[in-house]
């Protein structure tokens, strides 16, 4: 694996070692002219193949790979550039926030014969594997409530006047795509497209600093609830008929869950262990990205798609 990294953000501090954990051996590390020291620290730290200061350049290394940690509205055109270099992407979350456009990045990475994923850990971690496994035996399926809301280091200097891109409208910062996402992605995962969404954001300086997500369904009715101005634990709960799954861990870090039943009978499944939550996710990327298993990356294409579909629909409301 030869892997371009754009970005130098807290993300990327994070996935370095990981990255290289799951298998990536050369890396070329992309920075900007404002933060030239602290890319030249990472790359220094993390002994990689070498660093720019341009996307161009980046894209001009070896790399065979793209992964992009850029501000949000960056990922739609960086993803495209990449593509359209014969390079395969790794987008982080949310992918794009325009269903037509990641619907683009797709026909693109067809046409070029590359591959493209969303960075979303959820879907490869293997306690959410097994949960999936469970959902059929909790009967008909009546309230989903997942949860996430965690007060951010940045609020207070937001407070202040100082406005990082996770709370900056220009940079579709905000509450719902930077922590309701996961909320979003998991109930996608699980359920599909919902038959129509609404969201009430608390709203500071033009941007959704926390806010609720309801998506129906129908015969039952999904709730999201995050947040980056307040903390509260978390308790994400999927009940039925039946039996009722709660999950005490945000959606992004699912390492446990418990499975009660209607006699409050509980079952307790834990799989935390000595893996960071990107681990599971990266090893599949690379995995599909060597052997070309085109059908694994095009397998989680339908759940990114619908999860843009719903940003959209919910930022054009706002």
């Amino acid at each position: 694996m030869k892997l371009g990294i754009a970005g130098t953000g807290k993300i990327v501090q994070e996935a370095l070692p990981v990255i290289q954990e799951a298998g990536a051996k050369e890396i070329w590390l992309m920075g900007r002219e404002s933060s030239a020291e602290r890319t030249k620290n990472l790359y220094e730290t993390y002994h990689l193949c070498g660093y720019v200061l341009d996307f161009d350049a980046l894209l001009a290394t070896k790399a065979d790979t793209i992964y992009i940690a850029l501000p949000n509205q960056l990922h739609y055109p960086y993803a495209k550039c990449a593509l359209m270099a014969g390079k395969h992407v790794i987008l982080e979350k949310p992918a794009v926030l325009r269903e037509s456009e990641l619907a683009q990045l797709y026909r693109i990475a067809e046409e070029q014969g590359k591959i493209l994923v969303e960075a979303m850990t959820l879907h490869y971690l293997p306690a959410w594997i097994s949960l999936k496994e469970k959902i059929a035996g909790l009967g008909e399926i009546k309230i989903v409530n997942f949860q996430f809301c965690q007060y951010s280091s940045r609020y207070d200097a937001f407070k202040r006047g100082e406005i990082a891109p996770a709370f900056d409208p220009a940079c579709a910062g905000g509450a719902l795509t930077d922590l309701a996402v996961y909320n979003l992605h998991a109930i996608l995962d699980l359920f599909g497209a919902p038959k129509a969404v609404q969201y009430f954001p608390n709203r500071e300086r033009g941007v959704d600093t926390s806010g609720i997500l309801i998506l129906n369904y129908d015969s039952f009715q999904a709730v999201s609830t995050a947040a980056k101005d307040c903390q509260a634990p978390v308790s994400s709960t999927i009940a039925g008929t039946k039996g009722c799954i709660r999950i005490p861990v945000p959606a992004n870090q699912v390492n446990c869950y418990e499975l009660w039943n209607n006699k409050k009978e509980k079952q307790f499944f834990d799989f935390s262990g000595s893996r960071h939550r990107m681990y599971w996710e990266f090893t599949e990327f690379f995995r599909m990205i060597e052997e070309e298993d085109f059908e694994a990356a095009h397998a989680m294409q339908a759940v990114s798609l619908q999860a843009a579909g719903v940003l959209e629909k919910v930022r054009e409301s706002l």
